[in-house]
């Protein structure tokens, strides 16, 4: 089964999570893998939407720091958009607040590019 499903928003991309918590590393990996994937099709404008995802252990929140140097790398921009209290709290305490763009919502996330 996939982990993320993928919509477009004019030339935004917006990934969702298909389940709430990335523990086991064969999990991490495929949606690491498929979030890389999308990056590698030329996508420009990324948007992940947090909004169903309730649990992200260190190795998942690498795969989110590899894929925000990829999709810098490859001259794109990352949106976090919905992200819950909880996810919220683990991104001020590893200061990943600072590297993510992290905006309230879907639609201001896309206003945001």
């Amino acid at each position: 089964m996939d982990k993320i499903s993928l919509s477009q928003n004019g030339d935004v991309t917006v990934v969702t999570f298909t389940q709430p918590k990335f523990l086991d590393d064969g999990d991490i990996q495929q949606m690491g893998d498929e979030l890389f994937q999308v990056v590698d099709s030329n996508v420009e404008k990324l948007v992940l939407d947090m909004s169903t995802v309730e649990f992200l252990s260190s190795a998942a929140l690498n795969r989110f720091i590899m894929l925000h140097k990829k999709i810098k790398g490859a001259g794109g921009e990352l949106r976090l958009v919905s992200v819950t209290s909880e996810i919220e709290k683990i991104f001020a305490i590893t200061r990943l607040n600072t590297l993510f763009n992290i905006q309230p919502d879907l639609a201001t996330g896309l206003a945001s590019f």
